[in-house]
């Protein structure tokens, strides 16, 4: 009779291995079994998922070629790469198929849940061998894009500045949503399709401070007047820029903005600064607590462009009439402008939809989602008017409403 060992343990990683909690579990147990079987002893692993599979069989080559770059988890699948090539016996790895095999995988979800309860976590070291761990990337597979990410990874720095706008911004951001959101997130999410390339790079900054505003101007002999508002008197920073400064063209533009925004049956408050530089991640939900990506979208369009032209409004006024004090913008050439850049995206987006872009085109049902609500007349407008002329933003007759809102 064969005698039979069952081991019920609760794995996890190193916290120096593990970075996404999607796969270490599926790792950590694999190191875990490997590490109890014998490196002679055939090894079937019977999977959820594909992952193991796609990773370790069918990808194994282009993730060793470059060094593992690109992938979460990294140090975690190099040391379970390094303990394979240990053994000496055959080692499968499937998804599960059968009736049966499926009960085992909810068997062991259930033990799961019950030794975490009872918070018997066991933590895997791996035991990698020298002769099989390979570092470096092939030559042949080096491109400037991958060694410019490496050297930035080897000499990565943290500006405290940064850490500050983070540590803000990430709060902000959970707060809204309900859910965490992490720093890697909210920098990807800067370079969302929905954001122009131009105001991607100016929200980059602003989450750096990398702006010449302010305190820049502070210690530089002779021009240290510079950081002060030239209309309010304020020490002037980017936060002061977007929420607080009575210059015209902030309240303007803001309400401009919730006018428009309101024709999407959302609710509007002014957006803070924080929320402004996470606007990528804000989700909107309906009250049957379903995500609105269209809503999200128009978001996304509406406080980026709306947040470039207070900026553009304040370097025209302070930088390029400079000679002039108290110069300012008029409240008809404001609202003029900021219907321009609205109308610019929308027709940027009806082009978009053109087959002649191939992959790169946007969907009709997107681009009509998107601005459901928000077009001049759309009622007399047929049903698709992507290809329809004179299709304009739809916003009523401005009227000042500036409540000089912080």
């Amino acid at each position: 009779m064969r005698h039979v060992t069952i081991y019920n343990d609760l794995t996890r990683l190193e916290t120096n291995l593990a970075n996404d909690p999607q796969t270490s579990g599926e790792i950590s147990a694999a190191l875990r079994a490997m590490q109890i079987v014998p490196k002679d002893v055939p090894l079937h692993f019977i999977c959820e998922s594909k992952t193991l599979r796609v990773v370790l069989v069918d990808e194994l080559e282009r993730w060793e070629d470059t060094d593992w770059r690109g992938i979460s988890n990294r140090d975690a699948w190099k040391a379970l790469t390094n303990a394979l090539r240990q053994r000496c016996a055959v080692t499968t790895f499937r998804k599960a198929k059968s009736k049966a095999e499926k009960q085992l995988l909810v068997d062991g979800r259930s033990t799961a849940r019950q030794l975490a309860r009872l918070n018997t976590f066991l933590t895997v070291i791996p035991q990698s061998a020298q002769c099989f761990d390979l570092s470096g990337v092939k030559m042949k597979c080096l491109t400037q894009r991958l060694a410019y990410r490496m050297i930035r990874l080897r000499n990565h720095t943290v500006r405290a500045s940064t850490e500050r706008s983070l540590s803000s911004i990430i709060p902000e951001i959970q707060g809204q949503n309900g859910k965490d959101a992490s720093a890697e997130e909210l920098w990807i999410s800067l370079k969302s399709k929905d954001i122009r390339k131009t105001i991607s790079d100016y929200m980059w900054k602003c989450v750096h401070n990398a702006h010449r505003v302010g305190s820049f101007w502070e210690n530089i002999p002779g021009l240290e007047d510079r950081a002060k508002c030239s209309y309010c008197g304020a020490t002037e920073s980017m936060k002061h820029i977007l929420i607080d400064c009575q210059a015209p063209g902030r309240d303007i533009v803001w309400d401009l903005a919730g006018s428009l925004w309101k024709t999407k049956q959302a609710e509007w408050t002014r957006p803070s600064y924080e929320e402004i530089l996470g606007v990528g991640l804000r989700e909107w939900r309906t009250t049957k607590n379903k995500r609105r990506p269209s809503a999200e979208r128009l978001w996304r369009i509406l406080i980026s462009e709306s947040t470039y032209l207070i900026w553009c409004l304040r370097c025209e006024r302070a930088i390029g009439h400079e000679p002039d004090p108290g110069w300012t913008h008029s409240e008809k050439e404001i609202a003029a402008r900021w219907t321009t850049s609205l109308n610019r995206r929308l027709h940027l987006d009806m082009t978009m939809t053109h087959h002649r872009f191939g992959r790169q085109a946007l969907k009709k049902d997107l681009v009509l989602g998107t601005w459901r609500g928000t077009i001049f007349d759309e009622l007399a407008l047929p049903d698709d008017w992507t290809r329809t002329d004179k299709v304009l933003v739809g916003i009523a007759p401005f009227v000042s409403d500036a409540r000089g809102e912080g």
